[in-house]
């Protein structure tokens, strides 16, 4: 079994940004999507998209693709939390959200891939880890449908988290049993797995369970899913061998079971956590468990881990790195009373679209819109109730916390800190 790092290290991506618009509300921009930067080595790119050829000396985990890609996969490193994109086409799909107080990282991930619109969002269970970041989420990007499992934990008046993040957003909601299929685009369907029956000690074993073909490769999202729907799928007889396996329950030791792993088989394991939060992550029970497979854990990579399909069925394993972009932006100051931030240009004049201010205790999250130029020298206002300015935080009045200690951060799009305020 091979346990280590990707190595296949490839050039930094650069977003592509949209033709400048004016300023707006801080939404994201609803035009079309620019153009998805796909990584080949040696080959030709498809009408239409960029090419980035890997970094001089870099590897890769097959053959150079030799075709175009039918789609990628992206798991975001969301920190201990989850969030897969899939891209097929100009469809975007997202299987969770992360937590909230890594939305910053989702945001990112997204930019980077060139996501300006989402063609749907799977929440696998009701954990913060996997639904935090929505509600921001869906603020910044034009969401077409929710989905989550039929079988889900509810609370004892009978609600249901998602449903309300889905009804609080406006957005319409499906719910998905064992044997349904979901249209992605053409020739491209998510096959649903589980849950197969109601777990009332874990949502974690609740977890919707997904799988995708592509060319002849296969794809198992397993959520948070544990030993006990592991047992359900296996005695039901479920079809679960797969290429790439994206591990439940962030590789802790109470999931991925020695026969269930013998059942996946797969070539590459990807492990979405941070073991600096969660030391039994990535545990070396569930490594084992997993045979021959490439273990990835998402922490030991930068922007999260990027597997390419190719029409004959060729995986690409990838790492996509944000490189910094030129900013010398600073906070200059933050009136919690008045919920306002002031932010400087210390440079030339910039064009500051898509960077965010993030509150840390507060979780809440503004992005620049689209055509923000900001001149050099110059400074502007993002607030909140009352607090006047030229941006009004979306979605938030209070974005920060009055009653504790609420560090202000600035990124780039790409998701490098650029100034701290405490």
């Amino acid at each position: 079994m091979l346990y280590r790092r990707v190595l296949c290290v490839v050039a930094a991506l650069f977003a592509v940004l949209l033709p400048l618009s004016g300023c707006g509300t801080g939404a994201a921009p609803k035009g079309e999507a620019p153009p998805q930067v796909v990584l080949t080595a040696g080959s030709e790119a498809e009408e239409g998209q960029g090419t980035q050829q890997p970094a001089e000396g870099a590897g890769s985990h097959s053959a150079a693709l030799t075709q175009p890609a039918v789609c990628t996969v992206f798991f975001i490193n969301v920190g201990r939390a989850d969030a897969t994109l899939v891209q097929a086409g100009e469809r975007n799909y997202l299987i969770d959200t992360g937590e909230k107080s890594s939305v910053v990282d989702l945001i990112a991930g997204l930019h980077i891939a060139g996501v300006t619109a989402l063609d749907g969002v799977f929440l696998t269970h009701t954990h913060s880890d996997h639904i935090g970041g929505f509600a921001v989420l869906a603020r910044e990007f034009p969401i077409a449908r929710v989905y989550r499992a039929a079988i889900s934990e509810n609370r004892k008046d009978g609600s249901n988290k998602i449903d309300e993040r889905a009804a609080d957003a406006g957005l319409s909601l499906t719910e998905l049993s064992a044997g349904d299929t979901v249209p992605l685009a053409e020739g491209l369907a998510f096959e649903v797995l589980g849950p197969l029956e109601y777990n009332a000690e874990d949502d974690n074993d609740n977890s919707l369970v997904l799988r995708l073909s592509a060319a002849g490769a296969t794809f198992l999202f397993a959520g948070d899913m544990q030993f006990a729907e592991e047992e359900t799928l296996l005695r039901a007889g479920v079809e679960l061998a797969a290429d790439v396996l994206k591990v439940g329950n962030h590789g802790n030791p109470d999931a991925t079971g020695e026969t269930f792993g013998a059942a996946v088989s797969p070539r590459y394991a990807v492990i979405p956590t941070d073991r600096s939060v969660d030391a039994n992550s990535a545990n070396a029970r569930v490594i084992a468990a997993l045979g021959d497979a490439e273990v990835i854990v998402t922490d030991e990579t930068e922007a999260g881990v990027l597997i390419t399909v190719a029409a004959d069925g060729t995986l690409r394993v990838s790492e996509p790195r944000a490189a910094a972009q030129a900013f010398a932006l600073s906070i200059v100051s933050v009136d919690r009373g008045n919920q306002t931030a002031v932010i400087k240009n210390n440079g030339a004049d910039a064009d500051i679209s898509g960077c965010m201010l993030f509150s840390e205790r507060g979780g809440e999250l503004f992005r620049f819109p689209e055509g923000t130029i900001l001149p050099g020298g110059q400074t502007v206002t993002v607030s909140g109730e009352g607090g006047g300015g030229e941006f009004r935080w979306t979605g938030e009045a209070k974005p920060w916390n009055t009653k504790k200690d609420d560090a202000a951060l600035l990124y780039d799009p790409l998701g490098n800190l650029l100034s701290r305020f405490d």
